[in-house]
């Protein structure tokens, strides 16, 4: 699988006869970050990309509605994420941060990059 941006959501079904519109599909969102599946033959032949959108479910939707997201080589932390835990689940990861010799929020970070396929 690879990163890609999406950068157009418009609709891209047009029947013969009918009137264009000017539709924004619900299942992009312009700007986020998608996973695309390997693609087939056939997908590569005309064009598309299988994309597991908004929903959850996989799709295809046109190539040049989407960019290669390229990671730069050194990544330092910029951006904070807030999760909200009941205490017995935060009293849990207390005690494993705490067995590991780590703060919890290092816990969590490796947990992340164990689990996700991240770029290195």
């Amino acid at each position: 699988m690879r990163d890609v941006r999406c950068l157009n959501n418009k609709s891209y079904v047009h029947f013969r006869g009918q009137p264009l519109r000017d539709k924004t599909l619900a299942s992009l969102t312009v700007g986020r970050v998608y996973k695309a599946l390997p693609p087939t033959e056939d997908e590569r032949r005309l064009g598309e990309l299988r994309i597991i959108d908004n929903e959850g479910e996989d799709y295809l939707y046109p190539t040049e509605y989407f960019e290669t997201v390229l990671f730069p080589t050194t990544r330092k932390p910029d951006e904070t994420a807030t999760i909200h835990l009941d205490a017995l689940t935060k009293a849990i990861l207390w005690a494993e941060a705490t067995a590991a010799r780590k703060s919890i929020s290092a816990l969590l970070r490796d947990w992340i990059d164990e689990r996700l396929d991240l770029p290195a």
